[in-house]
């Protein structure tokens, strides 16, 4: 078991990009972002692999333009059910259960720059919440 304490630290182990195909805003993306619907958006998906090789989580990020460095970030914790891609990757059957939290990234001035879907399999993971500093 892993325990997730912060949606934003860098993966400490090796990892593996498995998509950068850009993407059309949909419209839980572009509300995200603020930008309409049907932008276009680039896109990555990031295999995080346990120090034995195992698939310990998938981020899927969408930002606009080049990416830039930020200030701070939310995070939002839920539940998704795994597609058959997620489930692939992660060995785990179709339409299990898995954590879900969607961090986005902002700017100085507070706007976002940058969101993810951070997947995290249950049976691997415990979120460990602490109150801001």
């Amino acid at each position: 078991m892993r325990t997730l304490t912060d949606a934003d630290a860098p993966w400490p182990f090796s990892s593996e990009t498995t998509d950068t195909r850009p993407r059309p805003a949909s419209v839980e993306l572009a509300e995200r972002l603020g930008v309409h619907e049907g932008a276009t958006l680039r896109h990555e998906t990031v295999e995080c692999l346990d120090p034995g090789g195992r698939s310990a989580m998938l981020v899927s990020s969408w930002w606009r333009g080049q990416r830039r460095p930020h200030a701070s970030y939310s995070a939002e914790l839920g539940c998704v059910e795994l597609d058959e891609g997620q489930a692939h990757a992660l060995g785990l059957l179709v339409d299990a259960t898995a954590f879900r939290v969607v961090r986005t990234r902002f700017d100085h001035a507070g706007r976002p720059l940058e969101t993810a879907d951070l997947i995290l399999p249950m049976d691997r993971w415990l979120i460990r919440l602490s109150p801001a500093r």
